[in-house]
């Protein structure tokens, strides 16, 4: 699910019928220009006089002996004289003519030793709307307003009680705040009688709803790797109870997301987010056109599905997820299995896409976040992991 930024898709449009009629106009010019039917014009040789010599070409030739102009072989110097062997090498020669071989042989050739002096991989395509649903634009405009005016949130302090629920995972989900695009009686948020996690069930009128944990999983201020020099990953996993059939009635988007972010936006959509979406299957990281190709869409009743990050250097292990130097890492499970993933810091189109790293980048607190949209909907958290 995604919305197409208002506008933008009326100017690719225009620009392409502008760069087409363009293209026929000079298809039908060069369709309408004459052919030439002979190439004589081009090539003046036919009944070719050669002029008369000059006094010191007559010179050479007497030299040379009589000039004939039909002669296919005829040369100024035939009575010149040759050097019968070529001069040695190494010596004996001219300076310009010697040649003496290395002494060492040559040094052994590597196409490339590591995998960082490979060029980057090209940006992955990205789509200007969904072809399930798309947000209206009021709301796409209202998400600009709020990230404009509320910038995002220094790392926020936190105490030893604090920290220990973020450690064992003891966190919940918070309902949005009350605004306008909301409806309180669409969104119900209630606790698993086992595990005391967080479950979300949604009504007829649910409109797009991001819920953030109640503590960050992610928490710059004791978890950057600068500080701690390990890497931190951390993962967020739901089940989905309960689902419409068919996915133009409602979604459930799965990500994070740093604080200030506009709740009435799918995670992804806008600055400090990311998300992947189980009407499209897309990925979105500050995205608010269609997203880029990434799982399979259409997700079920009774599947599982999470996401997780890395931040900093080294290898971790553990649902699914590793990090390479740099950090920056997102990792998708469906059912328990690792099916996708990409790095923060690909290539991305300069003209058209955010910067995806804005508020993901480890300087600010991340929290994970779930999106709804839609009525009948029932998900199940049944994780919540920092370590």
């Amino acid at each position: 699910m995604c919305f197409g930024r208002r506008g933008k898709k009326s100017l690719l449009l225009s620009s392409k019928e502008d760069k087409n009629n363009s293209n026929n106009a000079q298809y039908r010019y060069n369709i309408s220009s004459p052919t030439p039917t002979s190439t004589r014009a081009h090539y003046p040789f036919h009944h070719h006089t050669p002029p008369p010599p000059s006094s010191s070409q007559q010179h050479q030739a007497e030299m040379a002996g009589p000039y004939n102009p039909t002669a296919s072989s005829y040369t100024l110097s035939q009575n010149r004289d040759k050097p019968s062997t070529p001069p040695p090498l190494g010596g004996g020669g001219s300076s310009t003519t010697d040649f003496v071989p290395p002494a060492d042989p040559p040094p052994p050739f590597t196409p490339y030793s590591s995998e960082s002096d490979l060029p980057p991989p090209p940006p992955v395509i990205s789509h200007d709307t969904s072809p399930t649903s798309n947000a209206p634009g009021d709301l796409s405009d209202a998400g600009y307003t709020f990230c404009h005016q509320n910038p995002l949130t220094p790392p926020q302090h936190l105490t030893t009680a604090s920290l220990r629920e973020i450690s064992i995972g003891a966190l919940t989900l918070l309902p949005p705040p009350h605004s306008n695009h909301h409806n309180s009686n669409s969104l119900t948020l209630t606790s698993a009688p086992k595990s005391s996690l967080p479950i979300v069930s949604t009504a007829a009128g649910c409109l797009d709803t991001t819920l953030l944990s109640s503590q960050p999983l992610y928490a710059a201020g004791y978890h950057h790797p600068a500080n701690t020099h390990l890497p931190k990953r951390i993962y967020f996993e739901i089940r989905i109870l309960r689902l419409p059939p068919r996915p133009q009635e409602a979604t459930v988007a799965i990500g994070f997301a740093a604080k200030p972010y506009p709740s009435f936006r799918l995670p992804g959509w806008n600055r400090g987010s990311l998300g992947v979406h189980g009407d499209d299957g897309r990925r979105y990281c500050n995205d608010s056109y269609g997203g880029k190709d990434f799982v399979q869409g259409g997700w079920r009743a009774g599947e599982r599905v999470g996401i997780g990050m890395c931040f900093g250097t080294g290898d971790a292990t553990g649902g699914g997820g590793g990090a390479k130097a740099g950090g920056g890492e997102v990792w998708f499970t469906r059912n328990g299995e690792r099916i996708g993933g990409w790095w923060l810091d690909e290539e991305v189109d300069a003209e058209r896409d955010w910067d995806p790293k804005v508020g993901l980048d480890g300087r600010w607190d991340v929290y994970a976040a779930l999106g709804v949209w839609g009525g009948g909907i029932q998900v199940e958290v049944l994780k919540f992991e920092s370590v």
